[in-house]
């Protein structure tokens, strides 16, 4: 096998991290923060991501859809209670089911919590959350499990499909098990600081996983798990390396595949493979080898 180049996670996404530079200036932190980083041997500050402001124009623009969404509630409610009263319960029936589901989703990603405060610092070798009221997060590199989740929103009508918005979520775990989920309500849209974690921490555990795996050893990505042999599933027996044809990603999910197979031979949701950076270069590596 031939070692991959230390910095080949780190170059998977260097358009983002680029367009993602003037987006991120490293702000000055509370000395609370400054403090852990400097326990915590985080290093030099490198992007700071603060909650979005409200003034800005997505958020007016999605005030006023909320204030709409609020008022149709309204009105369903209304309209169900006059038909209970002057018509027909039955009809008043389908109104307030109707008024109760939006008022559902209205709880859900396509209203997210306000981010209350919270600041989001990448340093050049961890990650801390400031979490407000005097709650703080971090985590190094080496030592980071990230869980990504990507859902997109649609809107079906006559036929045409329209995508509304698409909500993410990174869930980074430290070794002690606290975790903290950042998502796209949160700050800037994530295709600029998601890429930044990822790579940070492929160009921190890419090497040690690759190194582990010439030794012998396994190493586990959620469902699945990498040797020099092959790539082996809990349900599925090793596939040798000489006869998987691909790994790709794809609609949220991971797919492995076999020569000769039209069907994939093992998938995974992409939520469930910690470090998906990691487990790509490795894997992708092993495969060409």
């Amino acid at each position: 096998m031939n070692t991959p180049p230390a910095e080949a996670a780190s170059t998977r996404s260097l358009r983002h991290e680029t367009e993602a530079l003037h987006m991120s200036e490293p702000d000055s932190p509370s000395p609370e923060v400054a403090e852990l980083a400097s326990r915590e041997n985080l290093g030099r500050l490198e992007h700071t991501f603060l909650p979005r402001k409200e003034v800005d124009v997505q958020e007016k623009r999605s005030g006023l859809f909320i204030a709409a969404y609020l008022a149709a509630i309204a009105c369903l409610v209304t309209g169900g209670i006059l038909l209970w009263v002057f018509v027909d319960p039955m009809l008043a029936l389908f109104c307030l089911l109707a008024a109760l589901g939006m008022g559902v989703l209205y709880d859900g990603p396509l209203f997210p919590a306000k981010p209350n405060g919270q600041c989001l610092y990448l340093f050049e070798n961890g990650l801390l959350m400031d979490r407000g009221a005097g709650q703080l997060f971090a985590v190094a590199w080496d030592q980071a499990v990230h869980y990504q989740s990507t859902v997109t929103q649609t809107i079906s009508y006559l036929g045409r499909h329209m995508t509304t918005t698409t909500y993410h979520t990174s869930t980074l775990v430290a070794p002690g098990g606290a975790k903290v989920r950042i998502s796209n309500a949160f700050a800037t849209d994530f295709t600029t600081w998601m890429p930044l974690i990822a790579e940070a921490i492929g160009r921190a555990q890419t090497q040690k996983a690759w190194d582990a795996v010439r030794e012998g050893r396994k190493t586990t990505y959620g469902p699945f798990e990498l040797d020099a042999t092959g790539i082996t599933t809990k349900r599925r027996r090793t596939l040798p390396w000489p006869a998987v044809a691909a790994i790709d990603v794809h609609a949220g999910a991971v797919f492995v595949r076999q020569h000769g197979q039209r069907k994939a031979w093992a998938e995974a949701e992409v939520k469930n493979v910690p470090n998906l950076l990691v487990f790509l270069t490795v894997a992708l590596n092993l495969c060409s080898d």
